[in-house]
């Protein structure tokens, strides 16, 4: 077996595993999902910029397939609950840019946390040695990531303000 047919074997391998168990858990939903008082579409702009940052409306529509007039209305919705507003492009003032708000950032992050949670449940159980080797894989897995950001172009040193959860008081 050459070396191409063996990776594209483990590959499989790992692929169809993963799908085996995965069907095999019951779906769990954290409830603060659950609870969630907004539609498919604001909860797609709300993550899209809290994952992406401040955007314009061009590039959220782009990131979750809607036309930019859907995206004016979901802005509207998100910006009349507190959650987004908008501001200027200082160097093109035709340009509206949608970033989250201190609440809007701060339901963004809960959800986001709500996964990590699970995950931290998830790693409870597991043996001293166990979790040596989650994180050797992780830190692998990370080691890719970073490559391929690489290759990309995609410069690893900016982070996003709009991510980092605001400061409570």
């Amino acid at each position: 077996m050459t070396t191409a047919e063996e990776r594209r074997r483990l590959i499989d391998e790992i692929i169809e595993l993963g799908e085996r168990e995965s069907l095999s858990l019951p779906p769990v939903i954290p409830e603060n999902w659950l609870a969630l008082d907004l539609t498919m579409p604001q909860l797609k702009m709300l993550m899209c910029i809290y994952s992406k940052g401040p955007q314009r409306v061009s590039e959220i529509a782009a990131s979750v397939g809607v036309s930019q007039a859907v995206v004016t209305g979901v802005a509207d919705r998100l910006v009349h609950r507190g959650l987004v507003e908008r501001g200027g492009d200082p160097h093109d003032r035709r340009v509206v840019i949608c970033s989250l708000t201190d609440e809007g950032r701060l339901l963004a992050h809960r959800l986001w946390e709500s996964g990590i949670d699970r995950g931290r449940k998830l790693m409870e159980v597991m043996t001293l040695e166990e979790l040596q080797l989650l994180r050797e894989a992780i830190e692998m897995l990370f080691g890719v990531l970073s490559r391929v950001r690489g290759k990309l172009g995609i410069d690893e040193s900016v982070r996003r303000d709009s991510a980092a959860p605001p400061k409570r008081d």
